[in-house]
């Protein structure tokens, strides 16, 4: 299984960015860099951090076609790609995967026909007779099959491509427009890569970011921050472009598709933002939480351009039913609960005791913190935080509470009462009222509230979400509510920056 990769590994893509147009406006001098327009289409990978099962099908006809031009498939049906499959090589029977969903009867049956002849050819040839095989790909029968009619073996993934003249494609039930290939990522796991139009995947980002009911100069900027994001971000991988999540941008295909969106991008064709004539790190967070962050003081690199700058727009997130949370939130921990969280992440300081805040920066986020241990202690800076303690952002405060505290919770506030649960607490007493009817006659008690008794805790309380260096989306949305243009907003969070028409989508 492949490790996830950590909130580092994004931070270190992010610095990796940030030198790397660093370097290129400190090599070129104002108005002299030619910026070439834009590629007709773009490769993002679709499927994360690899996949080890693809289903790939079409709404419409499919086509695949192997790494020798040779067409393995064209149908209507459903296709699989998977990695290091085992199999009884003797009766060529491969071993069933697990699968999520229920089998029909005739699927069982045949499932349990082969597990019995699997048996049987292992018994014959000893456990010598199961092999793994590093790629296949398959042809499935129908919609309980789940391991398919192999076409093709491979000793490494072999790049299969896939295409539709009359609908769209999908992996494991996403649907991208486009076309698709199978190919190995930076790690070597097997991976989808979405080769697509530009202004097709930029209209999906904007939307995937973005709700598409916002301001639609809110929804411009956001495109022209993408499309700068991409610009300075091709080609940084061997057989892709960019990743299809946060890593890089939220990516969602045909799934954030909206007439808003794409006139988004239609409207703003070509734009990007320069400093100096230079692309930007066009880098954009949630919520600011009210001032955005110099650069220096989440990635490696001062930019000019990433400077703090006050964002009231960001406010507007708490009128928002799902919104208000990237605005203000409280993260409740118990020690144990802590504990737990940083042993996953790599830490080993145990039983935490007390985190002590140790550097802030000029707008209150918090670039050095310590966490005192029963094991020991643990610095961390800048961002890491985020990762370490699961928060929301930076820009946070936290109080540690002692076990033993009391906290009584009424009947009416049940979800409160579940949140206590989950700490742990332990409720030790319970209220009671005397309930009455029109007369004053007793009816019997009925529960008001309970006590509990809680465990030491560690709450922390923020603003924001997200790292908040240069756009913020809230703050870009609030702006547009009172009548900013998108060239505003961009000239807002990116100091000193213009727009420069490079062409393509």
């Amino acid at each position: 299984m492949k490790r996830a990769k950590s909130g580092f590994a994004k931070y270190l893509a992010h610095a990796s960015a940030l030198a790397f147009v660093a370097s290129l406006a400190a090599n070129a001098p104002a108005g002299a860099v030619t910026l070439a327009a834009l590629p007709a289409t773009v490769r993002i990978n679709v499927t994360g951090l690899g996949t080890s099962y693809a289903v790939i099908s079409s709404s419409g006809a499919l086509t695949a076609t192997g790494p020798d031009g040779a067409v393995l498939y064209r149908g209507t049906g459903r296709t699989l790609a998977r990695t290091n499959v085992r199999k009884v090589a003797s009766a060529d029977i491969v071993l069933p995967s697990r699968r999520a969903g229920p089998l029909s009867p005739e699927d069982r049956a045949e499932r349990a026909m082969a597990l019995h002849s699997a048996r049987e050819a292992i018994a014959e040839a000893g456990p010598r007779a199961i092999v793994t095989v590093p790629f296949q790909f398959s042809i499935l029968r129908g919609e309980g099959d789940d391991l398919g009619s192999g076409i093709i073996e491979g000793e490494k993934i072999l790049n299969v491509r896939f295409t539709t003249e009359d609908g769209v494609l999908a992996v494991n039930g996403r649907s991208f427009r486009g076309a698709f290939e199978l190919a190995a990522d930076d790690e070597g796991d097997m991976i989808v890569v979405n080769t697509v139009r530009t202004r097709e995947y930029l209209a999906s980002v904007v939307g995937s970011e973005e709700p598409s009911t916002w301001e639609p100069e809110a929804l411009a900027a956001q495109a022209i921050a993408a499309r700068t994001y991409l610009y300075t971000h091709l080609a940084r991988h061997k057989s892709y472009d960019l990743e299809g999540d946060t890593r890089d941008q939220e990516y969602d295909g045909t799934q954030n598709e909206d007439a808003r969106t794409i006139r988004a991008v239609e409207r703003t064709a070509g734009l990007i933002a320069t400093y100096r004539g230079t692309p930007i790190e066009a880098l954009y967070s949630a919520n600011a939480g009210g001032v955005t962050e110099d650069s220096e003081n989440v990635f490696a690199n001062a930019l000019p351009y990433l400077r703090s700058v006050p964002s009231p727009g960001d406010e507007v997130a708490k009128d928002s039913s799902w919104g208000k949370t990237s605005w203000e939130w409280t993260k409740e921990m118990s020690a144990a609960q802590l504990r737990e969280f940083l042993q996953v992440r790599g830490s080993a300081v145990g039983t935490p005791t007390r985190i002590d805040l140790t550097r802030l920066s000029p707008t209150g986020r918090v670039i050095g913190a310590r966490v005192v241990g029963t094991n020991g202690t643990q610095d961390i800076g800048k961002d890491g935080s985020r990762y370490y303690f699961g928060l929301r952002s930076t820009l946070f405060t936290v109080e540690v509470t002692p076990t033993g505290a009391n906290e009584r919770v009424a009947a009416s506030d049940p979800e409160r009462g579940r949140a206590l649960d989950a700490l742990g607490a332990r409720r030790v007493a319970t209220a009671f009222d005397m309930q009455l009817d029109g007369n004053g006659n007793e009816l019997g008690l009925r529960e008001t509230g309970w006590v509990y008794e809680l465990p030491a805790r560690f709450i922390f309380r923020g603003k924001g979400f997200g790292h908040g260096v240069g756009m913020s989306q809230w703050g870009a949305q609030g702006m547009a509510l009172k009548g900013a243009s998108a060239a505003d907003i961009l000239a807002h969070y990116y100091v000193g920056t213009g727009l420069t028409a490079v062409g393509g989508d």
